[in-house]
């Protein structure tokens, strides 16, 4: 499992390799210091969410609320900080209301069994219900100068801020899940939950923590686009909720559990960056940039599936065509 996972992983990263040399030629603005520090900013965003998605995917769920949790709380923060003037408070209960959102999830999941694509797919529209409730569906700009300091600000000279902040993330994230008994014990639960529960294992206790924790990354996602964009909206984290469960499964991540790793998911969010901001600079339009990640995308799942493809062609060609 771990050579596979490595082949994977290399292969993806010869990939994205392949794909900076070639916009390097495609576009010559492409390899510039200004630009590549503005792919680092935008993938930053989706790459938090991915890191979520990619601890509940191990677990064999999915969650399409992650989206609409970003966008929920950075009206709770834009209306927290109007209510009571203070950034932090606000900033707090954004955290909180993501990590109660995640909890919401994983209480129906864990504890009450509802499969996550459907109690997901339900909480994606009622988290943006409230959202929009809250806010009667206007935008809330009327937020501090600090407050856009994270998506907007620069540490160390250039670094974008939200860039530090994915990196940080990313490896926290990459030690819990391969450093500490609860990383083990999620790769337990989606390899196999019903031997998990004969080891020991608390799976719902697992499942409750991995979906709070996927709630808390949705919220700093949303806390980030909103600074950068200077605003609060309901729909601010839905854009990025297919870019960060494609990233998640591009990085290797099993759709079916058991197996991934953090590393691969930041290469599959980089490669969702570099190919955007690519294809935009060399002037393709947003329609065929969807058509053409979309085809990236299959063409590396292909080539990493590539032996079990050959095995099944074999297969075939020995049942219906040898005597």
């Amino acid at each position: 499992m771990i050579k596979v996972k490595r082949s994977h992983e290399l292969t993806l990263l010869l990939f994205f390799i392949a794909l900076m040399i070639a916009m390097s030629i495609l576009a010559p603005s492409f390899l510039t210091v200004d630009n590549l520090l503005s792919v680092t900013q935008q993938m930053s965003e989706f790459g938090i969410l991915a890191l979520g998605v990619t601890v509940i995917i191990i677990t064999a769920g999915i969650d399409l609320s992650v989206g609409s949790i970003a966008g929920l709380t950075t009206i709770v923060i834009a209306m927290t900080y109007g209510m009571s003037g203070s950034l932090v408070l606000a900033v707090l209960l954004g955290i909180v209301t993501g990590a109660l959102c995640g909890a919401f999830n994983g209480v129906l999941i864990a504890k009450i069994g509802v499969p996550p694509i459907l109690v997901t797919l339900g909480t994606m529209t009622f988290f943006n219900g409230i959202a929009l409730v809250l806010s009667k569906g206007n935008a809330i700009s009327d937020l501090p100068e600090e407050f856009y300091f994270i998506g907007q600000g620069y540490l160390f000279g250039n670094i974008p801020v939200q860039t530090v902040i994915f990196a940080i993330l990313a490896v926290l994230t990459s030690l819990l899940l391969s450093k500490t008994p609860w990383g083990r014990r999620v790769y337990a639960v989606g390899n196999n939950p019903v031997a998990s529960i004969f080891s020991g294992v608390k799976v719902e206790q697992v499942l409750l923590y991995v979906y709070i924790f996927a709630g808390i990354m949705a919220a700093i996602s949303g806390w980030i686009i909103s600074s950068r964009v200077s605003t609060a909206r309901a729909d601010l984290g839905a854009v990025y909720l297919m870019q960060s469960i494609s990233a998640t499964v591009l990085g290797g991540t099993n759709i079916a559990g058991g197996s991934g790793t953090i590393f691969g998911t930041v290469i599959g969010v980089c490669v969702f960056a570099v190919l955007a901001n690519g294809l935009n600079l060399i002037g393709v339009s947003p329609f065929a940039q969807n058509l053409l990640m979309g085809l990236a995308l299959i063409v590396v799942l292909l080539i990493n599936n590539m032996e079990i493809i050959k095995n099944k062609i074999s297969l075939f060609i020995k049942l219906n065509f040898n005597s």
